[in-house]
């Protein structure tokens, strides 16, 4: 169980975006105290008098999430940030669809197929999104390998997840947006943004909300805030960092891709 709050989780955010656009915004008010209101998390303020309000929800892993996760924890999520696949200067994210393992194979084995497969490709693989398949003895993996440039300099990140299945995620999505938008579109704010927490190494919010139709009530919801962000926390108590990325107006080259150490205070962004 998570050990930090959702004001933690805005608190952190904050800090971070403050950091990505050299903002001064600071946490003014907690409307949602009082639970008798329909009010949004937080209000903030920047030391010009702007104003922020930011509401935040979490979006809950798919069905049989509990035992999909005891496979891909003794398999593909073995390999974080493993020595042999880090790739100075390139955050790297290697996943795997749910139930990608089935059941009578030996787990053991497959985190040393999979770095062996790896190991020789990384380096010279090209920024971008392909799929690579992995071959052992008695079973295929297909995993979706994603590489970005972070900072020259920085020392790299190889990261595993699994990708979120296409209907439940769109479900919970649709689930969370009506939830949660009308509440954030009615406060009184200069800018109103969205944040949806990922906090599980499973699924990817940013699939799930390009998975949403760009019609109808979704339109319309959508144009009454500015923007949404992701906030994953899935290695926050692990490892006490934070990621972040605005998904809604999508920028190109996810140029708002950051994260931060929360005891360092390191910071790296994707490569502009």
């Amino acid at each position: 169980m998570a050990t930090y709050s959702d004001k933690n989780v805005v608190e952190y955010w904050l800090r971070l975006h403050n950091r990505l656009t050299s903002g001064t915004y600071q946490v003014e008010s907690w409307p949602d105290d009082d639970s008798s209101k329909k009010n949004v998390d937080a209000l903030c303020r920047d030391a010009t008098g702007r104003t922020l309000a930011v509401e935040h929800t979490l979006i809950e892993p798919y069905a049989g999430h509990k035992a999909d996760t005891d496979r891909f924890l003794k398999t593909l999520a073995v390999l974080e940030n493993d020595a042999r696949l880090v790739q100075p200067g390139y955050l790297i994210n290697v996943s795997q669809a749910i139930g990608a393992i089935p059941a009578g194979i030996p787990w053991h084995e497959v985190p040393g197929v999979i770095a062996l497969r790896l190991a020789p490709v990384l380096p010279g693989l090209p920024e971008g999104v392909r799929t690579l398949t992995v071959q052992g003895g008695n079973w295929s993996l297909d995993l979706r390998v994603s590489k970005i440039a972070t900072a020259a300099g920085d020392e790299g990140y190889f990261q595993t997840s699994r990708i979120f299945p296409g209907d439940p995620g769109e479900e919970l999505m649709l689930v969370a947006l009506g939830k949660k938008i009308p509440k954030l579109a009615a406060a009184k704010a200069d800018k109103k943004i969205l944040l949806l927490e990922k906090d599980a190494v499973a699924g990817n919010v940013e699939e799930q909300f390009r998975q949403l139709p760009r019609e109808g009530e979704i339109v319309s919801l959508l144009g009454s805030i500015d923007e949404i962000w992701t906030v994953d926390t899935s290695v926050l108590e692990s490892e006490q960092v934070v990621f972040t990325n605005q998904i809604e107006p999508m920028l190109e080259d996810n140029a708002n891709f950051c994260s931060s150490h929360l005891v360092t205070d390191e910071f790296w962004r994707v490569r502009r």
